[in-house]
């Protein structure tokens, strides 16, 4: 026989979503990147590129002379992943590695000729495809969502310098 258990705090109390707001947010958060990261994969053509290796590309290409601790930073992938990544981008000749005079120890990248041909092609694609899969939102909700979003990842750093250079992507970052 089962015994009733206590009201889970978890549910939306309203019934509009299966969990409260707070916690659904990042399911949905969650949810949305994985199924993205698999459209991305789906629609990527014959590009060739994984998702990593597009992000890489994307990071390199935003920030010019990327070191590889931004692109660490920017891309959201762990340094040991990231550094065969990177390999790769060098060994197709997408991507070019070198270290500045003043200090050897540093390494930095940037996008060759090629690599920047490869940028163009896959993000013409990308933005059909972020205008695809965020068809019926208008842009007042999507700024919205983006200054919601924006103020999560400042709560949940403990450095608000550092959330500012993170929600900057690389150029310097206006006052909020």
């Amino acid at each position: 026989m089962r015994t009733s258990r206590p009201t889970d705090p978890s549910v939306d109390s309203t019934g509009e979503f299966p969990l409260a707001p707070a916690e659904y947010i990042f399911y949905l958060l969650f949810q949305a990147a994985r199924q993205r990261d698999l459209y991305f994969t789906r629609t990527a053509g014959a590009s060739g590129l994984t998702l990593q290796h597009w992000r890489t590309l994307a990071v390199i290409r935003r920030i010019e002379n990327c070191s590889m601790k931004d692109l660490a930073l920017y891309a959201a992938i762990d340094r040991t992943t990231l550094t065969r990544v990177v390999d790769h981008l060098v060994a197709q000749g997408l991507v070019e590695r070198w270290s500045p005079a003043r200090d050897r120890r540093q390494v930095q990248v940037t996008l060759s000729a090629a690599g920047e041909a490869a940028f163009d092609g896959a993000v013409a694609r990308l933005l059909r495809n972020n205008r695809a899969v965020l068809s019926g939102v208008d842009e007042a909700s999507a700024r919205m969502a983006a200054r919601v979003l924006q103020q999560v990842i400042r709560n949940m750093m403990d450095d608000p310098l550092a959330a500012e250079r993170l929600l900057a992507y690389g150029r310097p970052s206006r006052p909020s």
